[in-house]
């Protein structure tokens, strides 16, 4: 099983990767074909009340998630205004919002998607602008990242996990984002698609 989530809109009206994983879940990709049953897409609500209530609600849904479908790879999505590529994330830092997540925890953890090092030549091979990046921010992005890889090692999960960051859309430049770039939800839906099914196949090879 594949779990793939974005997150709601955030103090805004969109966010592009809740709207590229509800494309794929209303209308999965070809590429994906024969694999659909394989894969869950959800949305992480976000709680804005507070740091500690933001963080308790995004590791409760998290492990909510996780004991419901009970995945073999984990793969996050969320926006990240400024960026013009596909970003692959291959650092989860104990760091949220300027302090540590728990300082109990370990400083950091690589990502273990399978496949990882390979997925920005395979973008680049079909014209889909891509890079890796080793800081996935401070919020709920690297948060989200960190804390599934955690919760593997805590508890002897089977998951890996990834985080790939995407460009806002089109329409999130008209509305509020004027001087950032953007990647229409075609090629975020192409993109998506091609990382599930590389992950997917090199998991089983």
């Amino acid at each position: 099983m594949i779990l793939v989530t974005g997150f709601e809109p955030y103090k805004e009206e969109f966010n592009a990767s809740a709207e590229l994983v509800n494309s794929l879940k209303l209308n999965p990709a070809t590429e994906l074909h024969g694999i659909e049953s394989e894969i869950a897409y959800e949305v992480i609500g976000v709680d804005t009340e507070s740091r500690q209530s933001e963080h308790e609600s995004l590791e409760s849904q998290l492990q909510t998630l996780l004991n419901k479908y009970k995945p073999d790879l984990c793969i996050f999505i969320g926006q990240a205004p400024p960026y013009s590529k596909i970003t692959i994330e291959k650092v989860g830092l104990n760091s949220f919002i300027g302090e540590e997540i728990d300082p109990d925890r370990p400083v950091a953890y690589w990502s273990d998607l399978p496949g990882l090092n390979k997925l920005k030549d395979k973008l680049h091979s079909l014209e889909i602008p891509a890079s890796f990046s080793f800081n996935a921010g401070q919020h709920l992005c690297n948060h989200i990242l960190y804390s599934s890889l955690y919760l593997a090692q805590k508890y002897k999960l089977a998951h890996k996990s990834g985080f790939i960051h995407i460009p806002v859309l089109p329409k999130q430049v008209i509305k509020q984002y004027r001087e950032c770039p953007s990647m229409p939800l075609s090629m975020t839906r192409e993109a998506l698609s091609i990382i599930i099914k590389h992950v997917y196949e090199s998991s089983n090879t």
